[in-house]
């Protein structure tokens, strides 16, 4: 019986050993922006396509989180760089036009019992471009690459004050709508 629970645990080490991050597409811990000289992890990315009817330029719509959006349960801490541009679709390059921004940090989903949801609250927004003094002088997001559901890119935001976010993030995403 000993060498059952032997052989049991060193195929339960050498199976979780043998798992790397690359198998999941994301390289955990990696990911993310700086602010402050505090590193804020963002794990998955959500991309929506605006316009799926034609070949026309639409919002592309670009969230990067530290959690599945897409599973409110009880979750707090959050947080997620937010962007939004018009292109065709998510394609190499250098994105300068982009009208639509935010990164919160400290957002969380709380149990409403009333209906028995959960709902999103905001947290601190570090840079939100619908709220003066917090907008940036100058974006830059540059997508190096993009295949099937992998996307490599590098972003920085200058705020007004001079502060600078700056981060990036290769891995899979999701073209599932997100919202909070």
């Amino acid at each position: 019986m000993k060498n059952i629970f032997k052989v049991a645990a060193i195929f339960a080490i050498s199976l979780f050993i043998s798992c790397s991050d690359e198998e999941t597409g994301r390289d955990l811990g990696q990911n993310g922006f700086t602010h402050n000289q505090t590193f804020h992890v963002l794990n998955n990315a959500f991309v929506t396509d605006e316009d799926v009817l034609d070949s026309l330029p639409a919002g592309i719509a670009v969230t990067l989180s530290n959690v599945n959006l897409g599973d409110s349960s009880a979750v707090s801490n959050v947080s997620k760089l937010h962007f939004k541009y018009n292109d065709i679709n998510l394609a190499p390059g250098t994105i300068t036009n982009i009208s639509d921004y935010y990164i919160e940090v400290g957002g969380k989903f709380e149990f409403n019992a009333a209906d028995s949801i959960y709902t999103y609250t905001n947290g601190t927004y570090l840079l939100n471009s619908a709220q003066t003094g917090l907008t940036a002088t100058e974006k830059n997001v540059i997508i190096n690459s993009v295949n099937d559901n992998r996307v490599d890119m590098t972003f920085s935001f200058t705020r007004t004050d001079g502060q600078v976010i700056t981060g990036k993030y290769q891995g899979v995403f999701s073209d599932t709508n997100v919202n909070p």
